[in-house]
Protein backbone atom coordinates (compact mmCIF):
# COMPACT_ATOMS: atom_id res chain seq x y z
CA UNK A 1 0.00 0.00 0.00
CA UNK A 2 2.83 2.39 0.88
CA UNK A 3 4.39 1.74 -2.51
CA UNK A 4 1.14 2.58 -4.31
CA UNK A 5 0.75 5.86 -2.40
CA UNK A 6 4.35 6.72 -3.32
CA UNK A 7 3.67 6.15 -7.03
CA UNK A 8 0.51 8.31 -6.85
CA UNK A 9 2.42 11.15 -5.17
CA UNK A 10 5.17 11.02 -7.78
CA UNK A 11 2.59 11.08 -10.59
CA UNK A 12 0.81 14.13 -9.13
CA UNK A 13 4.15 15.90 -8.70
CA UNK A 14 5.12 15.29 -12.36
CA UNK A 15 1.71 16.47 -13.57
CA UNK A 16 2.05 19.66 -11.58
CA UNK A 17 5.48 20.38 -13.04
CA UNK A 18 4.15 19.79 -16.54
CA UNK A 19 1.19 22.12 -16.05
CA UNK A 20 3.58 24.91 -15.00
CA UNK A 21 5.76 24.65 -18.10
CA UNK A 22 5.60 27.67 -20.45
CA UNK A 23 3.84 26.79 -23.73
CA UNK A 24 6.87 27.68 -25.83
CA UNK A 25 9.09 25.29 -23.89
CA UNK A 26 6.99 22.20 -24.29
CA UNK A 27 8.82 19.19 -25.64
CA UNK A 28 8.59 18.77 -29.37
CA UNK A 29 6.55 15.66 -30.17
CA UNK A 30 8.72 15.06 -33.24
CA UNK A 31 11.61 12.97 -31.95
CA UNK A 32 12.99 12.07 -35.33
CA UNK A 33 13.33 13.70 -38.71
CA UNK A 34 10.62 12.61 -41.13
CA UNK A 35 10.88 9.42 -43.10
CA UNK A 36 12.55 10.32 -46.36
CA UNK A 37 11.74 8.73 -49.68
CA UNK A 38 14.64 7.42 -51.71
CA UNK A 39 14.73 7.35 -55.46
CA UNK A 40 14.68 4.06 -57.38
CA UNK A 41 17.39 3.31 -59.89
CA UNK A 42 16.49 4.05 -63.50
CA UNK A 43 18.54 2.80 -66.42
CA UNK A 44 19.56 5.17 -69.17
CA UNK A 45 21.96 4.70 -72.05
CA UNK A 46 23.19 8.30 -72.27
CA UNK A 47 24.39 10.78 -69.73
CA UNK A 48 23.10 14.34 -69.62
CA UNK A 49 25.51 17.16 -68.77
CA UNK A 50 24.09 20.31 -67.23
CA UNK A 51 25.90 23.39 -65.97
CA UNK A 52 23.85 25.42 -63.54
CA UNK A 53 24.56 29.06 -62.79
CA UNK A 54 24.09 29.95 -59.12
CA UNK A 55 21.10 32.06 -58.21
CA UNK A 56 20.32 34.06 -55.11
CA UNK A 57 17.35 31.96 -54.07
CA UNK A 58 16.86 28.24 -54.33
CA UNK A 59 13.59 26.79 -53.09
CA UNK A 60 13.43 23.40 -51.43
CA UNK A 61 10.32 21.59 -52.62
CA UNK A 62 11.02 18.05 -51.47
CA UNK A 63 8.29 16.39 -49.44
CA UNK A 64 8.17 13.20 -47.46
CA UNK A 65 5.51 11.02 -45.94
CA UNK A 66 5.66 9.68 -42.41
CA UNK A 67 4.01 6.37 -41.60
CA UNK A 68 3.45 5.27 -38.04
CA UNK A 69 3.86 1.49 -37.97
CA UNK A 70 5.02 1.11 -34.39
CA UNK A 71 3.28 -1.43 -32.19
CA UNK A 72 3.78 -2.40 -28.59
CA UNK A 73 2.96 -5.58 -26.73
CA UNK A 74 2.47 -5.39 -22.96
CA UNK A 75 4.24 -7.98 -20.86
CA UNK A 76 3.86 -8.98 -17.22
CA UNK A 77 7.60 -8.92 -16.55
CA UNK A 78 9.32 -5.67 -17.63
CA UNK A 79 12.92 -5.96 -18.79
CA UNK A 80 15.30 -3.36 -17.31
CA UNK A 81 17.11 -1.26 -19.90
CA UNK A 82 20.20 0.94 -19.79
CA UNK A 83 18.30 3.97 -21.08
CA UNK A 84 14.60 4.97 -21.12
CA UNK A 85 12.47 3.10 -23.66
CA UNK A 86 11.06 5.35 -26.35
CA UNK A 87 7.33 5.82 -26.66
CA UNK A 88 6.26 4.09 -29.91
CA UNK A 89 3.75 6.86 -30.59
CA UNK A 90 6.51 9.46 -30.49
CA UNK A 91 8.05 8.20 -33.73
CA UNK A 92 5.10 9.43 -35.77
CA UNK A 93 6.20 12.68 -37.35
CA UNK A 94 4.66 15.46 -39.35
CA UNK A 95 6.02 16.02 -42.84
CA UNK A 96 7.89 19.36 -42.74
CA UNK A 97 8.16 22.08 -45.32
CA UNK A 98 11.88 22.62 -45.74
CA UNK A 99 12.98 26.24 -45.69
CA UNK A 100 14.23 27.93 -48.88
CA UNK A 101 17.92 28.66 -49.10
CA UNK A 102 17.37 32.34 -48.26
CA UNK A 103 15.90 31.40 -44.88
CA UNK A 104 18.51 28.90 -43.72
CA UNK A 105 18.74 28.87 -39.94
CA UNK A 106 21.87 29.69 -37.99
CA UNK A 107 24.16 26.65 -37.86
CA UNK A 108 24.43 24.60 -34.69
CA UNK A 109 28.21 24.48 -34.49
CA UNK A 110 28.09 23.55 -30.82
CA UNK A 111 31.02 21.16 -30.62
CA UNK A 112 34.73 21.72 -30.23
CA UNK A 113 37.07 19.16 -31.71
CA UNK A 114 37.66 16.04 -29.61
CA UNK A 115 41.35 15.94 -30.56
CA UNK A 116 43.88 18.75 -30.01
CA UNK A 117 45.48 20.37 -33.04
CA UNK A 118 48.86 18.86 -32.16
CA UNK A 119 47.36 15.54 -33.31
CA UNK A 120 45.04 14.65 -36.22
CA UNK A 121 42.03 16.81 -35.37
CA UNK A 122 40.22 16.44 -38.71
CA UNK A 123 37.53 14.00 -39.83
CA UNK A 124 38.98 11.16 -41.90
CA UNK A 125 37.61 11.77 -45.42
CA UNK A 126 37.32 8.16 -46.60
CA UNK A 127 34.50 7.10 -44.28
CA UNK A 128 32.17 10.03 -43.69
CA UNK A 129 28.75 9.90 -42.06
CA UNK A 130 26.25 7.89 -44.11
CA UNK A 131 28.91 6.42 -46.40
CA UNK A 132 29.92 2.79 -46.95
CA UNK A 133 33.48 3.18 -48.26
CA UNK A 134 32.46 1.92 -51.66
CA UNK A 135 30.14 -0.73 -50.28
CA UNK A 136 32.87 -2.48 -48.31
CA UNK A 137 31.70 -1.37 -44.84
CA UNK A 138 28.43 -0.94 -42.97
CA UNK A 139 26.75 2.47 -43.23
CA UNK A 140 28.69 4.83 -40.98
CA UNK A 141 26.74 6.40 -38.13
CA UNK A 142 29.46 8.82 -37.10
CA UNK A 143 32.86 10.20 -38.06
CA UNK A 144 36.38 9.02 -37.29
CA UNK A 145 39.57 10.74 -36.12
CA UNK A 146 42.55 8.49 -36.85
CA UNK A 147 45.27 8.90 -34.21
CA UNK A 148 47.90 6.82 -32.41
CA UNK A 149 46.99 4.69 -29.44
CA UNK A 150 46.80 6.79 -26.27
CA UNK A 151 46.05 10.14 -27.92
CA UNK A 152 44.08 12.28 -25.41
CA UNK A 153 40.37 12.80 -26.13
CA UNK A 154 38.66 16.02 -25.04
CA UNK A 155 34.98 16.54 -24.32
CA UNK A 156 33.51 18.50 -27.21
CA UNK A 157 30.77 20.07 -25.07
CA UNK A 158 29.67 20.42 -21.46
CA UNK A 159 27.29 17.83 -20.09
CA UNK A 160 26.73 14.85 -17.83
CA UNK A 161 28.31 11.45 -18.41
CA UNK A 162 25.50 8.91 -18.77
CA UNK A 163 27.70 5.98 -19.82
CA UNK A 164 31.37 5.18 -19.31
CA UNK A 165 32.73 1.68 -19.75
CA UNK A 166 32.50 -1.47 -21.84
CA UNK A 167 29.49 -2.10 -24.05
CA UNK A 168 29.90 -5.86 -23.88
CA UNK A 169 26.77 -6.16 -21.75
CA UNK A 170 25.16 -2.77 -22.49
CA UNK A 171 24.04 -2.63 -26.10
CA UNK A 172 24.99 0.78 -27.48
CA UNK A 173 25.31 -0.21 -31.15
CA UNK A 174 23.99 -2.91 -33.49
CA UNK A 175 25.91 -5.64 -31.63
CA UNK A 176 27.43 -6.02 -28.20
CA UNK A 177 31.06 -4.96 -27.86
CA UNK A 178 30.56 -2.77 -30.91
CA UNK A 179 32.47 0.21 -29.48
CA UNK A 180 34.52 -1.81 -27.01
CA UNK A 181 34.89 1.01 -24.52
CA UNK A 182 32.76 4.11 -24.86
CA UNK A 183 31.68 7.33 -23.19
CA UNK A 184 28.31 9.01 -23.77
CA UNK A 185 27.72 12.59 -22.65
CA UNK A 186 24.21 14.04 -22.30
CA UNK A 187 24.75 17.68 -23.27
CA UNK A 188 23.21 20.57 -21.37
CA UNK A 189 21.87 21.94 -24.68
CA UNK A 190 18.69 20.80 -26.41
CA UNK A 191 18.01 20.85 -30.15
CA UNK A 192 14.37 21.60 -31.05
CA UNK A 193 13.46 20.63 -27.45
CA UNK A 194 15.17 17.26 -27.93
CA UNK A 195 18.07 15.89 -25.85
CA UNK A 196 21.47 15.69 -27.53
CA UNK A 197 24.08 13.03 -26.76
CA UNK A 198 27.71 12.73 -27.88
CA UNK A 199 29.27 9.26 -28.05
CA UNK A 200 33.02 8.57 -28.08
CA UNK A 201 33.90 5.01 -29.07
CA UNK A 202 36.77 2.49 -29.37
CA UNK A 203 38.61 4.04 -26.42
CA UNK A 204 41.79 2.66 -24.87
CA UNK A 205 41.29 4.24 -21.44
CA UNK A 206 38.36 6.02 -19.76
CA UNK A 207 39.09 8.86 -17.34
CA UNK A 208 35.53 9.84 -16.30
CA UNK A 209 32.70 8.02 -14.61
CA UNK A 210 28.94 7.77 -15.01
CA UNK A 211 27.10 10.66 -13.36
CA UNK A 212 30.08 13.02 -13.58
CA UNK A 213 29.53 16.56 -14.87
CA UNK A 214 32.21 17.67 -17.32
CA UNK A 215 33.13 20.88 -19.11
CA UNK A 216 34.17 21.47 -22.71
CA UNK A 217 37.80 20.51 -23.10
CA UNK A 218 37.91 18.03 -20.20
CA UNK A 219 40.22 15.09 -20.96
CA UNK A 220 37.81 12.14 -20.82
CA UNK A 221 39.91 9.26 -22.19
CA UNK A 222 42.41 8.17 -24.81
CA UNK A 223 42.18 6.86 -28.36
CA UNK A 224 42.15 3.10 -28.73
CA UNK A 225 41.15 0.27 -31.03
CA UNK A 226 38.54 -1.53 -28.93
CA UNK A 227 35.36 -3.17 -30.23
CA UNK A 228 34.99 -3.66 -33.96
CA UNK A 229 37.98 -1.38 -34.57
CA UNK A 230 40.02 -4.56 -34.01
CA UNK A 231 43.09 -2.66 -32.85
CA UNK A 232 43.01 0.04 -35.55
CA UNK A 233 43.42 3.05 -33.28
CA UNK A 234 40.96 5.87 -33.95
CA UNK A 235 38.21 7.80 -32.23
CA UNK A 236 34.68 7.16 -33.47
CA UNK A 237 32.30 10.00 -32.58
CA UNK A 238 28.50 10.15 -32.92
CA UNK A 239 25.81 12.77 -32.37
CA UNK A 240 22.50 11.35 -31.16
CA UNK A 241 19.36 13.49 -31.05
CA UNK A 242 16.06 12.67 -29.39
CA UNK A 243 17.09 9.22 -28.14
CA UNK A 244 20.37 7.80 -26.95
CA UNK A 245 20.53 4.95 -29.46
CA UNK A 246 22.17 3.83 -32.68
CA UNK A 247 19.14 4.79 -34.83
CA UNK A 248 19.10 8.42 -33.67
CA UNK A 249 22.37 9.71 -35.10
CA UNK A 250 22.98 12.90 -37.08
CA UNK A 251 25.97 14.03 -39.14
CA UNK A 252 28.67 15.34 -36.76
CA UNK A 253 30.11 17.52 -39.52
CA UNK A 254 27.05 19.76 -39.09
CA UNK A 255 27.77 20.08 -35.36
CA UNK A 256 31.57 20.41 -35.16
CA UNK A 257 32.76 24.00 -35.40
CA UNK A 258 34.84 24.38 -38.61
CA UNK A 259 38.41 25.60 -38.46
CA UNK A 260 38.59 29.37 -37.75
CA UNK A 261 37.51 31.45 -40.77
CA UNK A 262 36.61 28.32 -42.73
CA UNK A 263 33.13 27.06 -43.59
CA UNK A 264 30.92 23.99 -43.94
CA UNK A 265 28.98 22.89 -47.02
CA UNK A 266 25.75 20.86 -46.98
CA UNK A 267 23.09 20.13 -49.55
CA UNK A 268 20.43 17.92 -51.06
CA UNK A 269 20.49 15.86 -54.25
CA UNK A 270 17.07 14.74 -55.44
CA UNK A 271 15.43 13.11 -58.45
CA UNK A 272 12.62 14.57 -60.57
CA UNK A 273 10.09 13.67 -57.87
CA UNK A 274 12.04 15.33 -55.08
CA UNK A 275 13.20 12.04 -53.57
CA UNK A 276 16.68 11.85 -52.10
CA UNK A 277 19.20 10.09 -54.33
CA UNK A 278 21.59 7.88 -52.31
CA UNK A 279 25.30 7.29 -52.92
CA UNK A 280 25.78 9.96 -55.57
CA UNK A 281 29.46 10.66 -56.28
CA UNK A 282 30.30 14.27 -55.42
CA UNK A 283 33.45 16.22 -56.27
CA UNK A 284 34.17 19.58 -54.62
CA UNK A 285 37.02 21.52 -56.27
CA UNK A 286 38.24 25.00 -55.37
CA UNK A 287 37.96 27.51 -58.19
CA UNK A 288 39.11 30.70 -56.49
CA UNK A 289 40.15 30.74 -52.84
CA UNK A 290 40.12 33.91 -50.76
CA UNK A 291 43.53 33.06 -49.32
CA UNK A 292 46.14 32.75 -52.03
CA UNK A 293 48.67 30.88 -49.89
CA UNK A 294 46.40 27.83 -49.53
CA UNK A 295 46.87 24.86 -51.85
CA UNK A 296 43.97 24.05 -54.20
CA UNK A 297 41.24 22.03 -52.50
CA UNK A 298 39.75 18.84 -53.92
CA UNK A 299 37.29 16.72 -51.92
CA UNK A 300 35.38 13.55 -52.77
CA UNK A 301 32.32 12.19 -51.00
CA UNK A 302 28.91 10.62 -51.60
CA UNK A 303 25.38 11.31 -50.50
CA UNK A 304 24.09 9.23 -47.60
CA UNK A 305 23.33 5.59 -48.29
CA UNK A 306 19.73 4.48 -47.93
CA UNK A 307 19.43 3.11 -44.44
CA UNK A 308 19.30 3.98 -40.75
CA UNK A 309 21.00 7.39 -40.89
CA UNK A 310 19.18 10.68 -40.49
CA UNK A 311 19.21 14.14 -42.03
CA UNK A 312 18.93 17.26 -39.93
CA UNK A 313 15.32 18.03 -39.00
CA UNK A 314 15.45 21.50 -40.55
CA UNK A 315 17.87 21.05 -43.43
CA UNK A 316 16.88 17.63 -44.77
CA UNK A 317 20.37 17.30 -46.27
CA UNK A 318 21.87 14.14 -47.71
CA UNK A 319 25.51 15.22 -47.63
CA UNK A 320 27.74 17.53 -45.61
CA UNK A 321 31.38 18.54 -45.85
CA UNK A 322 33.14 20.53 -43.13
CA UNK A 323 36.40 22.48 -43.08
CA UNK A 324 36.51 24.25 -46.43
CA UNK A 325 38.61 27.42 -46.75
CA UNK A 326 36.48 30.34 -48.02
CA UNK A 327 36.20 30.97 -51.72
CA UNK A 328 34.40 29.82 -54.86
CA UNK A 329 34.08 26.08 -55.53
CA UNK A 330 32.73 23.96 -58.36
CA UNK A 331 30.59 21.10 -57.10
CA UNK A 332 30.08 18.26 -59.55
CA UNK A 333 27.87 15.21 -59.27
CA UNK A 334 27.91 12.06 -61.37
CA UNK A 335 25.53 9.12 -61.15
CA UNK A 336 26.36 7.51 -64.47
CA UNK A 337 23.00 8.78 -65.73
CA UNK A 338 23.38 12.44 -64.81
CA UNK A 339 26.30 14.85 -64.65
CA UNK A 340 25.73 18.30 -63.18
CA UNK A 341 28.03 21.09 -62.07
CA UNK A 342 27.34 24.13 -60.02
CA UNK A 343 29.43 26.88 -58.42
CA UNK A 344 29.01 27.77 -54.77
CA UNK A 345 30.63 30.38 -52.57
CA UNK A 346 31.88 29.13 -49.21
CA UNK A 347 31.66 31.86 -46.59
CA UNK A 348 33.75 31.66 -43.40
CA UNK A 349 32.20 30.43 -40.14
CA UNK A 350 28.97 29.65 -41.95
CA UNK A 351 26.85 26.76 -43.07
CA UNK A 352 26.72 27.03 -46.87
CA UNK A 353 24.05 25.30 -48.95
CA UNK A 354 23.67 23.81 -52.44
CA UNK A 355 20.99 21.74 -54.20
CA UNK A 356 20.78 19.54 -57.28
CA UNK A 357 17.48 18.37 -58.71
CA UNK A 358 16.24 16.11 -61.52
CA UNK A 359 19.11 13.71 -60.90
CA UNK A 360 18.88 10.16 -62.23
CA UNK A 361 19.85 7.65 -59.52
CA UNK A 362 23.03 5.62 -60.02
CA UNK A 363 22.44 2.42 -61.95
CA UNK A 364 23.65 0.40 -58.97
CA UNK A 365 23.55 2.21 -55.66
CA UNK A 366 22.65 -0.54 -53.19
CA UNK A 367 25.96 -2.27 -52.31
CA UNK A 368 26.05 -5.15 -49.86
CA UNK A 369 28.21 -4.07 -46.91
CA UNK A 370 30.74 -6.48 -45.51
CA UNK A 371 29.69 -6.98 -41.92
CA UNK A 372 32.20 -7.29 -39.12
CA UNK A 373 32.30 -10.76 -37.49
CA UNK A 374 30.85 -10.99 -34.00
CA UNK A 375 33.61 -11.21 -31.36
CA UNK A 376 34.22 -14.66 -29.90
CA UNK A 377 32.74 -15.14 -26.49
Amino acid sequence: MTSNWFKICITLFVLKLTSCSPPNLQRNATLRPPEVKYASATFTSTATITTISPTNTITMTATSTATNTSTSTPTNTPTPTMFPTRDPSATSTIVPDYLPISDLPAPHFWLDRPISDEYNDYVIPTYRYGSTQGGTLRIHHGVDFVNPLGTPIKSTISGKVVFAGSDYYAKLGPTKDFYGRAIIVHTFNHFLHQPVFVLYGHLDTILVSKGQTIETGTIIGTVGGAGIARGGSHLHMEIRVGHNDYLSTRNPELWIRPYPDWGTLAGRITDKDGKLVPLVNITVISKQLDETDISPVRRYLTTYAEGPVNPDEILGENFALADLPPGIYTVGINTGGTIQRQDVTILPDRLNWIEFGNVNPPLTWTPTPITTPTPKQ
